[in-house]
């Protein structure tokens, strides 16, 4: 399945995309609160973009000392596909 027809197939990916592209090392809370989109909906998107490699999912540390052991997950359009994303959404 090629970008255009995951893109066709459901509205939500383009949104989920044009976000990421956006917000680059945007976390998955973040995406989730500007996407409004149940949990399991947006864990769905992310699994399909992520395993087709058009999203690179990164895990870095907390921001803050007290949580630096938690490790948060952060989404990155992947470069070598950027521009063929961009001209679709």
């Amino acid at each position: 399945m090629d970008l255009k027809a995951i893109i066709e197939s459901d509205a939500r990916y383009r949104n989920v995309l044009q976000e990421i592209i956006d917000t680059p090392y945007i976390e998955r809370s973040t995406l989730e609160e500007k996407l409004n989109l149940p949990r399991a909906d947006l864990e769905s998107l992310l699994t399909v973009l992520s395993e087709k490699m058009l999203i690179l999912e990164l895990a870095g540390q907390a921001d803050s000392s007290v949580e630096s052991r938690v490790l948060k997950t952060v989404y990155l359009v992947n470069p070598e596909e950027e521009k063929g994303i961009r001209e679709h959404l």
